[in-house]
């Protein structure tokens, strides 16, 4: 009977961490346009300008991967460290898990065709 009292008032405790779950969905969001604005830079670095101005194949690629790590990596951090903060209390809410997996489903498709196409651009010498 102690369990079931137990199980009882966990269910009394209050979600923690709604807010914050949001305003770090927010932030992951946010952190995506501002990667695809760094990579749509670096484009227009390597097709526009001056000739001598303009970034080589190599520097557009890079420029391409800087903006999928500022996409990618915080929504895995961001996994990581909910999963460990759920583990310790689970009525922590998971609103910031679920928004950086979404970023993820996002991000990596987009940044995979992104990267490749400007790889095989490298490669082939275009």
């Amino acid at each position: 009977m102690a369990g079931v009292e137990a199980g009882a008032a966990d269910q009394d405790e209050p979600v923690t961490g709604r807010a914050s779950g949001v305003g770090i969905t927010l932030l992951l969001f946010g952190l995506l346009v501002v990667s695809w604005l760094v990579q749509l830079s670096f484009a227009l670095q390597g097709e526009f300008g001056p000739p001598e101005d303009r970034l080589s194949g190599g520097g557009m690629l890079g420029g391409f991967i800087l903006g999928a790590v500022i996409a990618i990596a915080p929504p895995i951090v961001t996994l990581i460290l909910q999963a460990r903060v759920h583990k310790r209390t689970p009525r922590h809410s998971i609103i910031a898990a679920v928004g950086a997996a979404v970023v993820l489903i996002i991000a990596v498709p987009i940044n995979a065709i992104v990267i490749g196409l400007q790889a095989v651009s490298v490669i082939s010498g275009n």
